[in-house]
């Protein structure tokens, strides 16, 4: 039977998938983000190590309530297949040297930020991830498919209340954003149906954010992303109330934009026009704030940077005011150029 139509064929025992997903996931970005900390960044490595902490707790207990209750009382009921059994007991066995070694080095590295313990951190979650990955893949193809033959959905149910248990509350919320991160809205539900009713609330209400929220906070350059959200905010605001000045009083401000002189007349509908597309470019800018979406973000404020540039240019085309096309335009041009690479730079750190 393929791993695909075991998975397919499981009742009570599919959760333990979705839980699985989340630690794969997990040990393989917690890799990538404490290799990619810069030396030195205390803040940044005592933040990931508080998360590393959360997800060594949630793996440690989520074993152990197996080692508990789970293999000993398959063992007790299964004869030909008690190989798989001792071999998920082995494999846990090898996890938890792996956990342990983390949390040697975790916390060192959270209190100094050096390039050499990092690496080494870096290094052995690559080699927890591979070892666990093994143990989850040989634990979903053999061990959940006995389970169910074996086990009552009770009695495989009873480690759910033992993690809880085992687990401090603080930690209970981020790690069921972990799990739940990457499910599908079928097993979203599922597994959400099997929480008390408030439980259910709390999540809807509050945790989803929270943990969306936190993943931004742990995945991205938190630093560089803030800087630029924060150009791209004064950008946003700053060019709709040009656009707005230029709708209500058009005659007025465009005193100040470099050129030596301001159509007038009928010609001066152009300068409301020039308000639309100002208003246009900082609703679009602070849309996408509101969203979310600091890729899109950054792609749209390059693109914006080449406004402000084109309007220096035209001021010193046409012998305008120097100040006013460096010191205004050229310095909006290069302020909003470098939100959109700051905002990229974080999003592809994600």
């Amino acid at each position: 039977m393929s791993t695909d139509t075991a998975q397919t064929a499981l009742t009570f025992t599919r959760s333990m998938i979705v839980i699985h997903r989340g630690m794969r996931r997990e040990s393989r970005l917690l890799a990538e983000l404490i290799g990619a900390t810069r030396p030195g960044d205390r803040r940044r490595a005592r933040t990931l190590a508080a998360h590393l902490d959360d997800y060594l707790t949630g793996l440690h207990n989520h074993h152990h309530g197996e080692d508990e209750l789970i293999w000993p009382l398959l063992l007790s009921r299964v004869d030909l297949d008690a190989d798989i059994v001792l071999r998920m007991e082995a494999q846990h066995e090898k996890v938890a040297a792996t956990i342990a070694r983390l949390r040697d080095l975790a916390g060192p590295w959270a209190r100094t930020a050096d390039a050499a313990g990092r690496d080494a951190l870096a290094a052995t979650l690559t080699e927890h991830h591979a070892v666990l990955v093994e143990h989850l893949d040989d634990e979903e193809a053999n061990l959940l498919p006995l389970a169910e033959r074996h086990l009552t959905e009770a009695e495989w149910n009873a480690q759910g209340d033992h993690f809880v248990e085992h687990t401090p509350k603080t930690k209970i919320l981020a790690l069921l954003g972990v799990v739940l991160e990457d499910a599908t809205p079928d097993e979203r539900a599922e597994f959400l149906a099997g929480l008390p009713a408030p439980a259910r609330a709390f999540w809807r209400l509050y945790g989803a954010r929270h943990h969306a929220a936190r993943m931004r906070r742990l995945r991205e350059d938190v630093r560089t992303s803030r800087t630029g959200s924060a150009l791209a905010l004064l950008t946003g605001v700053g060019i709709g109330y040009v656009g707005l000045s230029y709708l209500l009083d058009p005659a007025g401000t465009a005193h100040g934009f470099g050129l030596p002189s301001a159509p007038a007349g009928d010609a001066a509908a152009w300068l409301n026009i020039k308000g639309v597309r100002d208003l246009a470019t900082g609703l679009t800018v602070l849309t996408l704030m509101a969203r979310g979406k600091r890729e899109a973000l950054g792609l749209v404020m390059l693109a914006f940077s080449t406004i402000p540039a084109g309007d220096m240019l035209t001021i010193l085309a046409h012998h305008g005011s120097k100040a006013t096309a460096f010191g205004v335009h050229g310095a909006t041009a290069a302020a909003v150029l470098a939100s959109g690479l700051l905002l990229l730079r974080a999003a592809r750190r994600r």
